[in-house]
């Protein structure tokens, strides 16, 4: 009885401070200026946590060896749930330790308690022996208490397993190590990174799809600049925050520390849960605001960011690093007018001055591409308005592009045409932190898509893309026009099949532009079109939704000083040599953009033998009907 009396009070005791350590680290989700959780696709939600936490798809994916080794850690502790709810029962009296663990499931158990001590023998090795550099210089003392919490939970019961007598003393004793082993975790998860256990099946269920967009601003009565402060911290950023398990697969996967940056995606998460923790209040700040404690993460770090989504493909908890926390950063320092990079002001005082492009050309480069391809003006009984963008309007490679989809929109007989003029998306602006400009040239598009009666947009620039099918959605003005948006790979995809072709397309390695791939998920729709022509297709290390950015994403195209060398290069000089090293003699790309950055690094590399291509111009070279450049669609 007195053990009675003593296991119920510190069950209670461990019970309780659980649940008030996670409701004090969860408490500013009651107070942040987005409290509201989606629970839109629900099925799609319920399916994504099955496969991410039962089966733990993500964490193998990307680590196969030790995520393997934390699967069988994980599994073998589903195993265990029915073991503990049995082995406190025992201590409470409701059950007779005779008739436990002796039956199938006592044997069951027992193997994936061996499967158990192989994964956490496994991961600690790898933690305190092997120490990647991902996991970071400093050893986590919390780790390796759980480590042996664990250790000693599998090995009591095996010894119970292996038919410690009930009635003798070593029962006895080994069944109080298992029950305080058990009782001591719920200490130790809420004060540690393992706090994941619990948060991260939230966190993921949570997530949305694709790379995380921003936050639309608050429009009632309290101002709201962007992320300032801590208490600006959405419901899904605190969740985010205590979620992360520090395995450093962020930091892995990002192109900006994989040149040598300082932007590291797992810091800024934990520098977040540190401040949001110590009652920190402003977030972001230059390098001496940092070092003196008076805000948490740098400016300069922020504005290292590509964008590209690599560090939430690659996490395997559910954080949204970009839209949610970097760029809503970037906006808050904007908006304050605390920033120091000089090309931040050059671009938006460009973008202010010629409002139709990030690179203040003149109205006369697009106007000319219209008059010298003879591209139709869109009517209101068009289906398909093409949406140049900045890319395809003002780069000469983006004026073939433009070209190309000419001949195949025309050769496919579909209605089509381009807008008079254009004004930039303000994807650039938005990016970068500018929430007026981006709103100012927003409400202009807006306008001219609402005047022109466009109900299709098809746009070969995935940022472009991306801001229509995301940005501009969160405005009700767009919204309410329920204009369809598609890259325009998913087009040609749907259209290859009709299209008389001739040839054979020889070695291609496609370049998967990220905000297609990972912001929005087309990836098969390019390679349906390349296997159409009968392309060579060689896969680069990194492709599909696991791309390597080419480092022009994140307006850094506009922004990135050049004259800094990191010690790992420049990011489009990286993905050129993966592209080289397939063997391919054209790089595919869907982007206005990367051929920019591809085609630099091509020249820097000294090599004219492999070409830039997008996925139009190649189709639209195959054409066995080339179509006249000045035939218009009714």
């Amino acid at each position: 009885m007195i053990e009675r009396i003593i296991l119920i009070g510190v069950t209670v005791a461990s019970v309780g401070y659980f649940a008030l350590a996670v409701r004090r680290r969860l408490a500013p989700m009651l107070s942040g200026k987005e409290r509201n959780l989606p629970f839109d696709r629900c099925p799609s939600r319920l399916w994504t946590v099955f496969c991410e936490v039962m089966l733990q798809t993500r964490v193998i994916r990307e680590r196969p060896l030790p995520g393997l080794l934390h699967a069988l850690v994980m599994w073998g502790f589903f195993a265990f749930a029915w073991v503990s709810v049995e082995h406190f029962a025992v201590g409470f009296g409701l059950l007779d330790p005779d008739g436990v663990g002796h039956g199938w499931y006592g044997a069951f158990a027992a193997v994936w308690a061996v499967a158990v001590l192989a994964g956490i023998g496994g991961l600690s090795f790898r933690r305190f022996v092997l120490r990647p550099r991902a996991l970071g210089e400093t050893l986590s003392g919390t780790s390796a208490l759980v480590a042996v919490h664990i250790t000693v939970l599998m090995v009591t019961y095996l010894l119970d397993w292996g038919r410690l007598d009930p009635a003798s003393p070593g029962w006895r004793v080994n069944w109080w190590v298992h029950a305080a082993s058990l009782l001591g975790m719920l200490w130790l998860i809420p004060n540690s990174k393992h706090l994941h256990l619990v948060l991260a099946p939230v966190a993921i269920f949570f997530r949305g799809k694709g790379t995380s967009a921003m936050r639309p601003l608050r429009d009632d009565d309290d101002d709201d600049f962007g992320m300032l402060a801590f208490s600006d911290l959405s419901s899904k950023d605190v969740l985010d925050v205590h979620s992360c398990v520090e395995c450093g697969r962020c930091t892995d996967n990002c192109p900006a520390n994989l040149i040598g940056g300082s932007l590291d995606p797992k810091q800024i998460v934990l520098q977040l849960q540190k401040g949001l923790l110590a009652g920190g209040e402003v977030v972001a700040g230059d390098q001496p605001m940092v070092d003196r404690g008076a805000a948490w993460i740098t400016e300069d770090d922020l504005f290292q960011c590509f964008t590209c989504g690599a560090c939430e493909q690659a996490c395997p908890v559910g954080i949204e690093h970009v839209g949610m926390k970097i760029l809503d950063l970037r906006r808050g320092l904007v908006s304050e007018g605390r920033t120091a990079n000089p090309k931040l002001t050059d671009m938006f005082n460009t973008m202010e001055r010629a409002p139709h492009n990030a690179w203040g050309a003149s109205h006369k480069v697009r106007a000319k591409l219209l008059e010298s391809a003879g591209l139709p003006k869109y009517e209101r009984s068009a289906e398909w308005l093409l949406w140049l963008g900045c890319g395809c309007s003002y780069d000469p490679h983006g004026h073939e592009v433009a070209r190309a989809m000419q001949r195949i929109l025309t050769a496919a007989g579909l209605s089509w045409g381009v807008l008079a003029s254009e004004t930039c998306c303000g994807e650039p602006a938005r990016r970068a932190g500018n929430e007026y400009l981006y709103w100012e040239l927003s409400e202009q598009v807006i306008s001219a898509l609402r005047a022109n009666g466009v109900q299709k947009i098809v746009t070969c620039d995935p940022h472009c893309a991306r801001m229509f099918d995301s940005d501009y959605r969160q405005q009700a003005e767009f919204a309410e026009l329920g204009i369809e948006v598609v890259h325009h790979t998913e087009l040609l995809a749907s259209l290859v099949g009709s299209l008389s072709l001739q040839g054979r397309e020889g070695r291609v390695t496609l370049h998967d532009p990220c905000y297609s791939a990972r912001g929005r998920g087309v990836v098969e729709q390019p390679r349906q079109v390349l296997r159409a022509l009968g392309a060579d297709l060689r896969e680069m290390r990194h492709h599909g939704e696991r791309t390597l950015c080419c480092g022009a994403g994140g307006a850094q195209l506009f922004i990135a000083d050049d004259s800094v060398e990191h010690p790992g290069g420049r990011a489009n000089h990286l993905r050129f040599d993966e592209a080289r090293r397939t063997g391919a003699s054209t790089i595919a790309t869907a982007c206005p953009y990367c051929p920019i950055m591809l085609s630099d690094a091509a020249g820097h590399a000294g090599t004219g033998d492999v070409r830039v291509a997008d996925v139009a111009e190649l189709v639209a070279e195959r054409l066995t009907d080339p179509a006249p450049a000045d035939r218009a669609s009714d």
